[in-house]
C-alpha cells in the first residue's frame, strides 16, 4: 500500500475513534467521587473555636444516600447518620468540627446511588 493510502487510512481511523462515544469506568460513578467535604464560618462553632462542616453531592443529576459515623477526638462513636444528598442543593450541615474542647469530624461508612 502507497505511504499516501496508507496515511489516509490511519487518518480515517483516528477520526472514527474519535468519533465513538467514550464509554464511563465503574469508577467514574461510584458515589464517593462525587462527595465534597467542606467548612464555613458558624457563629455557635467559632465560640466552640471551631466550624460547622457540611457534605454535598457534586454529582450533576444523581441522587446518592450515604450513611455516615461520627468520629470525636480520633475514636468512632455509636452515632450513624444516613443522609439522602440529591444534586444541585445546598451543602448539608453535619456539626461544628470542635466540640467541648475536642476535634470532631465525619467519614463515610457506606454510600450508593438512590435512582
Amino acid at each position: 500500500m502507497p505511504c499516501l493510502a496508507r496515511c489516509v487510512l490511519a487518518l480515517l481511523l483516528a477520526t472514527a475513534a474519535l468519533a465513538v462515544p467514550a464509554t464511563a469506568t465503574a469508577g467514574d460513578e461510584d458515589p464517593l467521587n462525587f462527595i465534597a467535604f467542606s467548612t464555613d464560618f458558624d457563629s455557635k462553632c467559632v465560640e466552640r473555636r471551631g466550624v460547622m462542616i457540611y457534605i454535598a453531592n457534586t454529582h450533576p443529576s444523581r441522587t446518592m444516600k450515604l450513611v455516615l459515623e461520627r468520629w470525636y477526638m480520633d475514636n468512632r462513636t455509636a452515632d450513624r447518620g444516613r443522609s439522602l444528598l440529591k444534586p444541585g442543593v445546598e451543602p448539608e450541615p453535619l456539626g461544628c468540627s470542635n466540640i467541648e474542647g475536642g476535634k470532631q469530624e465525619w467519614k463515610v461508612l457506606k454510600s450508593e446511588w438512590a435512582d
